[in-house]
Formats: C-alpha cells, sequence, structure tokens
C-alpha cells in the first residue's frame, strides 16, 4: 500500500462525507442512514450472480477498533489509536460510535463497495523501527451509508487485498450483496469491475 510521510488530518465520518462526496446528503452524526446506492437490475452486468466471488463475514467496527498485542519487538498500530492509528485515502476512521449507527441496517439487491488498504504512516516507513501498519481494509459505499473493516486475519482479506494492488491508486471497486449466514456477510464479486457511474467515488 500507499506510503506517505505524515498523517492526513483527522476526519470525522460525516465530514470525510461533505469534503469527498458534496454531491450526497450530509448524514448527522449518529443517525441511522436511509439513503441506500443499491443498483437496479436492469444495470448490472450479465451474468453477475453466477460469476466468481467471496464470502465476507461482516463484523462491528468497535469489535475491531481496539489494538492487539504484537510479535516481540513490534507495536502494532490498531484502528483506533490516537496520533498513529490507520489513515486512509478517504481520511482518518470516525469513532467507532459513529461508525455503529452505519451497521444496523441490511440493504437488499446488488450495490457498490470501494475497497482501500491504508495508507503507511509507521515509522518504518519513516525510516524507523518498531511501529507497523496492519493492512486493515476499509470497505465503504458511495454515501459512507455503509462502512466496515476487514481484518488480515478475516477470511477474503488476502483476495481484496490483491484486488486493491492491482490497481493503479491501489483502490478496487467491486459489486456486492448482503446475506445472512450466522450473521451478516458480504458477498463481493470479484470478476467484475464496476465502471463509468458505479465507481471513481
Amino acid at each position: 500500500w500507499c506510503s506517505v510521510s505524515r498523517a492526513p488530518p483527522d476526519l470525522a465520518l460525516p465530514s470525510m462525507l461533505h469534503a469527498v462526496l458534496p454531491h450526497c446528503h450530509r448524514l448527522a452524526v449518529g443517525a441511522v442512514p436511509r439513503s441506500f446506492c443499491t443498483l437496479a437490475e436492469s444495470v448490472l452486468p450479465a451474468g453477475l450472480r453466477a460469476s466468481r466471488h467471496i464470502n465476507v463475514r461482516l463484523q462491528s467496527a468497535s469489535d475491531q477498533f481496539q489494538p492487539k498485542e504484537g510479535r516481540r519487538g513490534e507495536k502494532p498500530i490498531g484502528v483506533g489509536d490516537r496520533g498513529a492509528g490507520l489513515v486512509y485515502r478517504d481520511g482518518r476512521p470516525a469513532s467507532s460510535a459513529a461508525l455503529d449507527s452505519r451497521e444496523q441496517v441490511a440493504r437488499d439487491g446488488v450495490w457498490v463497495v470501494k475497497i482501500q488498504p491504508p495508507l503507511d504512516i509507521s515509522s518504518d516507513s519513516a525510516g524507523g523501527i518498531g511501529r507497523i501498519t496492519p493492512a486493515t481494509l476499509l470497505l465503504s459505499d458511495r454515501k459512507w451509508t455503509f462502512v466496515r473493516f476487514v481484518k488480515e486475519e478475516d477470511e477474503g482479506h488476502f483476495s481484496l487485498l490483491r484486488c486493491t494492488l492491482s490497481e493503479d491508486q491501489q483502490v478496487a471497486y467491486r459489486y456486492v450483496e448482503e446475506f445472512q449466514d450466522k450473521g451478516p456477510m458480504l458477498k463481493v464479486y470479484m470478476d467484475a469491475k464496476p465502471e463509468g457511474d458505479h465507481a471513481g467515488f
């Protein structure tokens, strides 16, 4: 993933919405989002649902925000670490409380998810030793009504990471849909790449 010399400013999610997506309605902090970006069946690629896909279990950000113990000599960077937490092209993740409101409502149908790895702001990338940036992927939709993280140990992480690393900007877009299997799951269609108005957000 990309390396930067310093972290972007800390962006709470509603502020990030306004800065990155000015044409979308801004969401109030703590409000349950109601505006979804599902796609009409008529605009989906032919044979999409029969194409190759992976299943990713959707986990709560609050469960994933806590830093875990690293290996000897390493200090891991957690999603919620102050100062040196995970930072993405779209900014720094909001608090787990702000993200929780975006995990309460499931949607029906197919939509497009943006997949991005974190920027590498660890001390190793700046010539230091001992701070590592985990490849925790950020998944979001166009209006930030859906925000989830996929950690290195999560099922499907490697396939999603390969998608991002194969792109020039290391940001990938894929068609997805939610379903239930002992909890919320996300089916990610791997071969069909959204184009035009369906991507680039």
